[in-house]
């Protein structure tokens, strides 16, 4: 069974030969960085380090609404504009939703490994919570949903229509096995906004997007780090198929969320902060998520990044003890 067959069928909560030895997130800079320094080739991209370290490889395409000419915010979760009159500015001057500036770049030079089964196709869109805080800045942007709905409401509208140029373009030349709405709207404490605000703001606008991602055999997740255990339920309801990474960190406990809700699919779930504490620890958390993974449906992978603590040997570890269970299923 090749990479593409494996993730389809777990996707479709079918019995693999074994399971996907992936990372869906690359690795923080730092921890490159020092694994550099321990022994690994410099100079790989995101492809080749996934060749490198023999795992499942999967190619993400990020398809962004914004462009390089988008004016940088002045510092993490900094306003980049505040009022309709500039979004609107933006958008005349191409620097927002602009269709003919996005590129398959990824997607183009990996076709041919697509097609033979060695590779698996993901991409990713901004979510209709992520998008419009990317321009109104965090604290602005919960604002907003008091003070500047109609704001809101035209930026998803929007990012809805440029959305759907963009994927009737992809679809005509690639069948990606499954995608990501970008959304953290959760963190440790649970989500940042009200089921109320989730209904009106956010969920008819993936309703809009759901039936050519459907249509086009796409499962659809969300990306939303943090404790996303209420609202899961409420992605349920609009339609949305799965979720990761899945912190553990921040109390998610797969097993039950998978008693919960048990034909949404998950991706991640694994303990970033034990992956240097040795192999006791390693297969104790391995052993926590076998489970959940044994009845489909669920790709073990990092939580998160691997972070810079985790050193070369410790991640070699990780990925021998990862195959070892990997056939346990």
């Amino acid at each position: 069974m090749n990479t593409r067959e494996r993730i389809r069928k777990i996707l479709n909560f079918e019995k693999p030969d074994r399971l996907p030895v992936i990372e869906w997130a690359s690795w923080w800079t730092q921890t490159v960085a020092r694994w550099e320094t321990e022994g690994m080739p410099g100079g790989m991209d995101l492809y080749e380090r996934q060749e490198y370290f023999g795992l499942d490889v999967l190619v993400q395409q990020w398809i962004s609404p914004r462009t390089p000419d988008l004016p940088r915010p002045a510092s993490h979760g900094a306003p980049i504009l505040s009022t309709m009159e500039e979004y609107e500015a933006f958008r005349k001057r191409g620097c927002i939703h602009n269709p003919d500036a996005v590129s398959f770049d990824w997607f183009e030079r990996y076709r041919e490994k697509h097609e033979a089964g060695e590779v698996a196709f993901w991409f990713t869109l901004d979510g209709f919570f992520w998008f419009p805080r990317t321009l109104l800045g965090i604290e602005p942007h919960l604002l907003s949903f008091y003070d500047q709905p109609e704001l809101l409401h035209k930026m998803n509208q929007d990012h809805v229509d440029f959305s759907l140029k963009v994927l009737e373009r992809m679809f005509s030349r690639f069948r990606p096995e499954f995608m990501t709405f970008a959304e953290d709207l959760s963190y440790n404490h649970g989500p940042m906004l009200s089921r109320e605000f989730f209904d009106e703001f956010l969920a008819p606008y993936y309703r809009q997007l759901l039936p050519i991602l459907k249509e086009n055999g796409v499962k659809v997740l969300v990306d939303s780090d943090g404790d996303i255990s209420e609202c899961l339920g409420w992605f349920q309801d609009a339609g949305l198929g799965g979720i990761l990474p899945l912190e553990r960190m921040a109390g998610v406990d797969v097993a039950a969320l998978r008693e919960r809700y048990p034909q949404q699919i998950f991706v991640g779930g694994f303990d970033k902060t034990v992956m240097h504490l040795g192999e006791a620890a390693l297969r104790k958390e391995f052993e926590r998520l076998l489970p959940v993974a044994r009845k489909s449906g669920y790709m073990i992978s990092c939580d998160h990044q691997t972070p810079p603590a985790v050193s070369l040997e410790d991640y070699r570890l990780y990925l021998k003890l990862f195959r070892e269970y990997a056939v346990m299923i």
